[in-house]
C-alpha cells in the first residue's frame, strides 16, 4: 500500500471574487499549430509544462518545461519530441511512479508519429515503442478502461503514413506496453475523444467527435463501457459537430456529468450545453448563449472564480460572420446559467492549438495557458496567473479540527460546531476526485489518492475555505 502524507496549508477564504488574469509568459517560445499538457514529471509536487508546435516553417519547437516556483525552464535533452498538431495526455504507464506521457503528432520530416515516453526518473524519457497509431488532427485520451490498474489509450486521427484517418483503443499491461482492443470505430479526424463515466457505473465510457472520413459526416457519439472491454455506440441525439472541442463536466452540480460541446455544424460555429438526465439520456440546455467557436477550437471546463461551479474558457474562430470573428471569452457559471465575463480581455484567440487550464502556482485559483496561431496565423503562446482577490476574507479554519497531520491512511475532518459543509477535493488540473456533503464530521481514506498536490475546499454558510494537500 503506498504510503501518503498530507500536508495542510490555509490559504484564504472568498466570499466575494473578482477575476485577473496576468500575462507571466515570460521565457516561454511563441509556438503555433502547438499543444500542451500540464504534468508533475518530477514528482516535486507542481506541475510542468510540456507543449511543443511550429517555430517557422519546418522548424519545430518546445519541449518539457520544468516548473521552479512559478518559472519555466526547458529541460534539456529530455528524450521527448517536439511536433505539430498533436495532442499528449501524461499517465503512469508503467506503474513505478514516475508520471510517462504518450504524444501523438506530425514531424519536421512530414511524417505521423506517436508514442509513449517513459519517464526514467532523471529527467529524460525513453520511447517505449508502443505501438500505437500514428496520428495528427486528432486526439489521444488516458484512462483505466478494464478495471486492471493499468492505463489505457485511446486515440483518433489523421495517419500520414497510411493516408487513412481512424479511431482506437488499447489496453495497457502496467509495463508500458499495449494491445488494440477489438472494437471497431468509426475513421475519425478534426475531432475529439475524452473518457468519463457519464453513466456513473464505475467504468469509463468515452465521448468521439468530429468527422467521419469514410462517410464525410460529422459525428459525435458516446461509446458506453460495459466493464468487459466491449463498447456500445450510443444513440442519444447529440450534436454532429467537427472542428471543434468537447468537455465533460458536471455543470449543475448533480453528481451526474454534463457535456459542453462546441465547433462546426457545416453552416454555423455553434455551442451546446447537454445536460445529464442521470438515466444515460441527456437534453439540450435552453438559453446557452456561449459563442460557437472552430478552427480546432478549445473549451476548459474548470471553476476559474472558486465559488464551486464549473466555469468555461473557449478560444478558437467564429465564421457565422464574414471575415471570421476571434474567439476568446470566459462564461462564469451563475446557478447554471453562463454569462460572459467581459473584464477578460488580454485572452488570445488561437486556432489550430490547444487550450489547459491547471493550478500550476499552488495558490487555489485556476491559471491557463493558450497557444496556436491567430487569425492572422501568428504564433501565440501565453500563460496566466488567474489572480483572485476577495472582498471578505474570514477564517473558516478555526471552526474545524483537521487529523492527523500528516496522514497515512484516515483523514478526519470535524466540525466543532456540528454544522453541515460542503468538501471537495481538487487536483491541481481543476478536476474534482472527491466530494461530499456532511454534518458535523467525515473521514476520508487517501491510500489511493495518486502523490501530489491536491487542494481541500470547506464551504461553509457561504463562506469558503481552500487548503493545499501535498500527498506523497
Amino acid at each position: 500500500m503506498k504510503k501518503i502524507t498530507v500536508l495542510f496549508i490555509l490559504l484564504t477564504n472568498w466570499a466575494g471574487f473578482a477575476q485577473n488574469f496576468v500575462d507571466v509568459t515570460n521565457s516561454l517560445p511563441q509556438l503555433g499549430y502547438s499543444f500542451s499538457a500540464w504534468g508533475d514529471y518530477d514528482s516535486d509536487g507542481d506541475l510542468d509544462l510540456f507543449f511543443t508546435g511550429v517555430i517557422s516553417g519546418s522548424t519545430y519547437g518546445g519541449g518539457l518545461y520544468q516548473n521552479n516556483q512559478g518559472s519555466f525552464t526547458l529541460v534539456t535533452n529530455s528524450g521527448l519530441p517536439t511536433l505539430q498538431l498533436g495532442g499528449a495526455e501524461w499517465g503512469d504507464f508503467n506503474n513505478d511512479g514516475y508520471p510517462d506521457i504518450v504524444i501523438t503528432g506530425f514531424n519536421s520530416n512530414n511524417q505521423t508519429q506517436s508514442d509513449v515516453y517513459l519517464n526514467n526518473g532523471n529527467g529524460t524519457f525513453t520511447a517505449a515503442n508502443s505501438g500505437i497509431a500514428k496520428i495528427e488532427y486528432g486526439d489521444v485520451a488516458v484512462a483505466d478502461i478494464n478495471g486492471d490498474g493499468h492505463l489505457d489509450i485511446g486515440i483518433a486521427g489523421f495517419d500520414t503514413n497510411v493516408n487513412t484517418s481512424l479511431a482506437k483503443l488499447y489496453t495497457g499491461d502496467g509495463q508500458g506496453h499495449f494491445t488494440q482492443l477489438n472494437v471497431i470505430l468509426p475513421p475519425i479526424i478534426y475531432g475529439r475523444i475524452k473518457f468519463a463515466d457519464y453513466d456513473n457505473d464505475g467504468d469509463m465510457d468515452f465521448i468521439l467527435n468530429g468527422q467521419n472520413n469514410a462517410t464525410g459526416a460529422k459525428y459525435t457519439k458516446i461509446w458506453a463501457n460495459d466493464g468487459q472491454e466491449h463498447f456500445t455506440e450510443q444513440n442519444l441525439n447529440l450534436p454532429n459537430i467537427d472542428l471543434g472541442d468537447v468537455e465533460w463536466g458536471d455543470v449543475d452540480n448533480d453528481n451526474d456529468l454534463d457535456l459542453v460541446i462546441t465547433g462546426s455544424n457545416g453552416t454555423n460555429s455553434v455551442s451546446y450545453l447537454m445536460l445529464n438526465n442521470g438515466d444515460g439520456t441527456f437534453t439540450q440546455a435552453s438559453g446557452f448563449n456561449v459563442v460557437g467557436a472552430e478552427g480546432i477550437a478549445n473549451i476548459e471546463l474548470k471553476d476559474f472564480n472558486n465559488d464551486q461551479t464549473l466555469d468555461i474558457f473557449i478560444t478558437g474562430e467564429s465564421k457565422n460572420t464574414s471575415p471570421s470573428t476571434p474567439v476568446a471569452k470566459i462564461y462564469n457559471n451563475t446557478g447554471g446559467a453562463f454569462t460572459e465575463n467581459t473584464s477578460m480581455t488580454n485572452l488570445p484567440a488561437v486556432i489550430y492549438g490547444d487550450a489547459d487550464a491547471a493550478d500550476y502556482d499552488h495558490d487555489g485559483s485556476v491559471d491557463l495557458f493558450v497557444t496556436g496561431v491567430d487569425l492572422n496565423y501568428n504564433n501565440k503562446s501565453k500563460l496566466f496567473h488567474n489572480e483572485i482577490a476577495g472582498s471578505v476574507e474570514k477564517t473558516v479554519l478555526s471552526k474545524f479540527d483537521i487529523y492527523p497531520n500528516p496522514v497515512n491512511s484516515i483523514l478526519h475532518i470535524q466540525s466543532k460546531n456540528y454544522q453541515e459543509f460542503d468538501l471537495s477535493i481538487n487536483d491541481l488540473t481543476g478536476k474534482t476526485v472527491y466530494k461530499n456533503n456532511a454534518v458535523g464530521g467525515l473521514q476520508i481514506n487517501v491510500t489511493d489518492f495518486p502523490r501530489g498536490i491536491y487542494l481541500l475546499k470547506i464551504t461553509l454558510g457561504g463562506e469558503q475555505m481552500v487548503k493545499k494537500l501535498i500527498v506523497k
